[in-house]
């Protein structure tokens, strides 16, 4: 073959070893269709900015969200169920002791109102006694005064 053939066919053949190489570097129409469906939007991406919280927002989360030895304090200052029951039940045995106290300060408050009752009655005849004793004594004043004058006449 002459030189110039040769030179030609040597090109096509370095040709068709790029040509091999680029297909094998080419992604197919089927392999885009897939990285497409795979890879989000540009609305998506903007969807998703939009659901994220900012640094700001996170910060301010993280500031009002309690710490975990927050918590514990909060479950060490806390009564349990145990200590409340407990608690509601010594009331009501303190409660009890009150109503038996009152019922008791009760009886003896009567007890006052009736003792008064009878000594105002009693204060009242003693008087209506002292009463008539001082009208017989001014009765007997008068007529030993009458006597008196009865005698010197």
């Amino acid at each position: 073959m002459s030189e110039p053939w040769r030179l030609i066919l040597d090109k096509l053949e370095i040709m068709q070893q790029e040509m091999t190489e680029m297909k094998a570097n080419v992604a197919t129409k089927e392999e885009l269709e897939d990285i497409k469906n795979n890879m989000a939007t540009k609305q998506e991406l903007e969807n998703i900015k939009a659901r994220m919280a900012t640094k700001e927002e996170l910060e301010h989360i993280k500031a009002n969200m309690a710490t975990k030895e927050e918590l514990e304090d909060i479950k060490e200052n806390m009564a349990t169920k145990a200590e409340l029951n407990e608690v509601k039940a010594d009331m009501a045995k303190g409660f009890s002791t009150v109503h038996q106290a009152i019922r008791e300060i009760d009886a003896i408050v009567k007890r006052l109102e009736q003792n008064q009752e009878q000594q105002m009655q009693l204060l009242l005849r003693q008087e209506r006694i002292i009463d008539m004793l001082c009208r017989r004594s001014l009765e007997h004043e008068a007529a030993i005064a009458d006597l008196r004058l009865a005698i010197k006449s």
